[in-house]
């Protein structure tokens, strides 16, 4: 009987320290998401080539805390809105980490883009001259050297000047504070979204109110569709129907009400004498961009970050494991 009530107790005491051992573990690995580290899958081609899709990262959540990101750092942060189709993309163990987020982010879903703008900063987009279409260089290892989404429009059209100009115009460097910054000297955007027309936002937000407006807009956005296995580019008219799809899809109207609190976007949306788009950003806002400006739903069409939005800076990518490694 002695020999069996010391196997029971002797069980007992290891099943306790397995608990407790179980449980320090938990609070440990909350703290550490919650403050230090935290995993990240990019479900969307928004960043590549630099990010892939299904990339999976560290994200570190520290060095933001104490200051604030460079222009030209690869950011992570909760979008300002709730985005439904991003959430469905997700993985269970990516929603399971998701659960651990303040509760103010609830159906919000984390992007990871460039940022380019800081608050304070004046932003434009500068279409490329004539010369960098008649320099370019159509050898395959030269094409390399530009982003995706450029690569992708210059074998489309075969030859350079078989590229509509209704396109040309649309491709451009992003000048901040008058003059574009070496960490974006080689990085190419295309004019869309609100650079192109000024009261993208409240189309957005407000659809059925600016169905006049939106009617006589003459914005066209670029749209990359794949069709029996063949991408295409379209430069589409985005009607009524679209901005109601997209104001649901994102509960909008939501977010652009909180940038309507905090300053006046007449006063820091407005076009200049060149007839070009700028963009001042508030006070405690920030203004990311992808790399694959084609294929990247961004600051461009949902506007500014709060600062609370923040989340941290690409540690390091840990999957797929033939690509691990920093990313630059």
């Amino acid at each position: 009987m002695k020999n069996n009530s010391e196997v029971k107790n002797k069980i007992k005491h290891e099943a306790l320290d397995w608990l407790g051992a179980i449980i320090y573990a938990v609070i440990f690995g909350t703290i550490i998401r919650l403050f230090v580290l935290e995993t990240m899958m990019v479900p969307t081609p928004s960043m590549v080539p630099t990010i892939k899709e299904q990339d999976r990262f560290l994200v570190e959540k520290i060095t933001y805390s104490f200051e604030r990101p460079n222009t030209g750092d690869i950011v992570v942060f909760w979008t300002p809105f709730v985005d439904v189709r991003a959430q469905a993309k997700l993985r269970a163990f990516d929603n399971f980490m998701d659960f651990f987020a303040p509760k103010e982010f609830e159906g919000h879903a984390k992007y990871v883009k460039r940022l380019v703008g800081k608050p304070g900063d004046n932003l434009r987009l500068v279409p490329v001259e004539d010369s960098f279409w008649e320099k370019l260089d159509l050898n395959e290892e030269n094409i390399k050297n530009y982003p995706d989404f450029l690569q992708f429009i210059i074998k489309y059209y075969e030859r350079i000047e078989y590229i509509p100009s209704s396109v040309k115009s649309r491709v451009a460097q992003l000048e901040i504070n008058g003059k574009i910054p070496e960490s974006l000297k080689n990085r190419y955007y295309l004019i869309d979204g609100v650079f192109y027309e000024p009261n993208f936002y409240d189309f957005l937000a407000y659809p059925e109110k600016n169905e006049r407006k939106i009617n006589l807009s003459k914005y066209t956005m670029f749209y990359k569709d794949n069709f029996d296995g063949n991408y295409a580019l379209y430069n589409i008219r985005p009607n009524l129907e679209f901005y109601k799809q997209s104001n649901y899809a994102y509960d909008y109207d939501e977010t652009y009400k909180k940038f309507e609190k905090d300053f006046d976007l007449k006063e820091i949306i407005y076009r200049d004498e060149e007839g070009l788009i700028n963009i001042k950003i508030p006070e405690g806002y920030y203004y990311f961009m992808g790399d694959n400006s084609l294929e990247s739903w961004d600051s461009r069409f949902f506007g500014f970050v709060p600062e609370n939005n923040i989340i941290g800076n690409i540690f390091l990518r840990i999957g797929p494991l033939d690509r691990f490694g920093k990313v630059k």
